[in-house]
């Protein structure tokens, strides 16, 4: 579609601000132009289409959630999701109903999965004996809101054979009772324990929930992700980038995507010649359109883990938890490392020998350290090297992600709901976390996304946490670090243009002349109140489109 939009259009121009124009000439994909409205529409034939924004209306780059889980949203679209309840019964009553409507169906013995329960909810950890008393007999495995512990049923442990003697996995815990046996929850890397029974799901099941997923991501002005990736215990290269790959080739990849790996499918992407930032080879040769589609598809970066949560208590400290005499961190007083430093660097050596970027998972300031420290050893490639999550960040280390060209990878929507962990668990220095503010002081990239499926999938009440630094529907919450609150300016550009800059993708995240025609038609009332936190949250698009086409268009838009 070609296509002249005048009106108010934030391009995201330059390094600050919003960079205003009048107009926007879009074809083949791409702007042509911004700029003055007699300009940009010298440059428009008559078989234009020509939308005229009026005063309640603003244009701004299409967000790119820089960490969703996109093919585990995909699945859970089909499991238990615990998170509509906050206590004990609330889970357990789900977990009846579910139980009972697969017994309607005639399954009495098939898994029931789900994921989003908190150990904060139930006032410690969850025992596999809960799960009996609700689904006799059955197999269930639920990953914890964090996605850090997983909560295993009687049935579910027999089969995976773990007990008594089952050793703890290095980097991982099998959680105990005094008498030393296995309560029923798998913390960390001993989560995994668990993958070789439950049941996994093939590329050719994922494909139609990807489709309904990237409809619900338009309609909130997402068009592209950098997916993890880190679920898939197969061999090879991993469902979900054979999923990504064979779509893009066929031209049916819905978004954008950059598709991680983990160590386990590290040699088989050095086999396969994976490099990051690399597409398939359908992009080369193909007619523009066919080119535009198969581009969607990223090689993305080798995904390990330094430490665990806040949520599981497991994120690795410089100090102990401020509340660890009353509730002892999983791993010991200032929670764990789940790999050895001489591991993740050889991973890291070996995927950046074969052109594969590397980005670690830290969420406790020693474990923000230790990745700091080994990111500035690898050479530079295309995409950058970055830290995801970054929570607790001590105040020396902050400056060094821009020395270093290292990304902030930070979803700020988790400040909405770590926020009194974060103060009980870290104590004054969790005024420290999400330190936003500093690090794009320092010259660092501050790539947002949503963590989802732990968070939702919208990216607006993220945005607006950024600025707000506390939930921005509760305005008696206390923020949280006040000192690292950023404006909407900053907050957009973290949203559509440093997950763009982090993939490589230059071209990408700004309005300008040659860049990608990935935009929104948004109402202009959160830039009119750009200090109300709550209307940033409720934003919504009336219209998105990705590559020049509309992908998203509310009926009640008519432009």
């Amino acid at each position: 579609m070609s296509l002249l939009v005048s009106g108010r259009i934030a391009t995201l121009a330059g390094d600050t601000g919003f960079g205003w124009v009048e107009a926007l000439a879009v074809a083949g994909g791409r702007v042509l132009a911004a700029g003055r409205l007699a300009d940009v529409e010298a440059l428009a034939g008559p078989g234009w289409t020509r939308w005229r924004l009026g005063d309640g209306f603003a244009v701004m780059p299409a967000m790119t959630d820089a960490h969703m889980h996109l093919t585990m949203l995909a699945r859970a679209r089909d499991q238990v999701d615990l998170s509509a309840a906050d206590e004990l019964e609330g889970y357990l009553a789900l977990l009846r109903v579910a139980h009972q409507r697969r017994l309607a169906a005639g399954d009495s013995t098939g898994w029931l999965l789900g994921h989003g329960w908190s150990p904060a909810h139930i006032g410690g950890w969850p025992t596999a004996a809960m799960l009996e008393s609700a689904a006799p007999g059955r197999p269930i495995a639920l990953w914890a809101h964090d996605h850090h512990s997983r909560w295993a049923s009687p049935a579910a442990l027999a089969m995976a054979g773990i007990g008594r003697g089952t050793a703890d996995p290095a980097g991982g815990l099998i959680q105990r009772d005094d008498a030393g046996e296995p309560i029923g929850v798998l913390s960390e890397a001993a989560a995994g324990l668990l993958n070789e029974v439950v049941p996994a799901a093939t590329a050719d099941e994922l494909e139609a929930p990807l489709a309904a997923l990237a409809a619900d991501l338009a309609a909130l002005g997402v068009v592209a992700c950098h997916d993890p990736n880190e679920l898939d215990v197969d061999a090879g290269i991993g469902v979900a980038q054979e999923l990504y790959r064979r779509l893009a080739e066929a031209g049916r990849l819905p978004l954008r995507v950059h598709a991680s790996i983990r160590e386990h499918h590290l040699e088989a992407a050095i086999d396969a010649g994976l490099r990051s930032g690399e597409g398939v080879a359908a992009a080369m040769g193909a007619g523009p359109r066919a080119r535009r589609l198969a581009e969607r598809y990223r090689m993305g970066w080798l995904k390990l883990f330094a430490d665990g949560s806040l949520g599981s208590r497991s994120a690795a400290l410089l100090e102990p938890y401020s509340d660890a005499a009353h509730r002892p961190p999983t791993g010991g007083p200032a929670g764990m490392f789940v790999a050895r430093r001489e591991e993740l660097a050889g991973h890291l050596g070996r995927a950046a020998a074969a052109g594969i970027a590397g980005q670690v998972h830290a969420i406790g300031d020693a474990a923000v350290r230790l990745a700091l420290d080994l990111l500035a050893e690898q050479p530079r490639l295309a995409l950058r090297p970055r830290i995801e999550h970054a929570q607790l960040v001590h105040p020396d280390d902050v400056p060094r992600f821009g020395q270093l060209g290292v990304a902030a990878s930070i979803q700020p929507i988790h400040l909405r709901s770590d926020a009194a962990m974060a103060r009980r668990s870290w104590g004054a220095r969790a005024e420290l976390a999400f330190p936003i503010a500093g690090a794009l002081a320092g010259g660092a990239l501050v790539p947002f996304g949503t963590d989802a499926p732990v968070e939702p999938i919208d990216p607006w009440p993220g945005i607006a946490v950024a600025m707000c630094r506390r939930d921005p529907l509760r305005l008696t919450d206390q923020p949280l670090g006040r000192q690292h609150a950023i404006d909407l300016a900053a907050a957009l550009r973290s949203a559509c243009l440093h997950p763009a800059l982090v993939a490589g993708e230059e071209d990408r995240g700004r309005l300008v002349a040659g860049h990608r025609a990935d935009m929104l038609v948004v109402p202009s009332r959160p830039f009119d109140n750009s200090a109300d936190a709550a209307v940033i949250a409720q934003a919504r698009p009336l219209a998105t489109l990705l590559d020049g086409e509309p992908v998203f268009r509310a009926p009640e838009f008519d432009p």
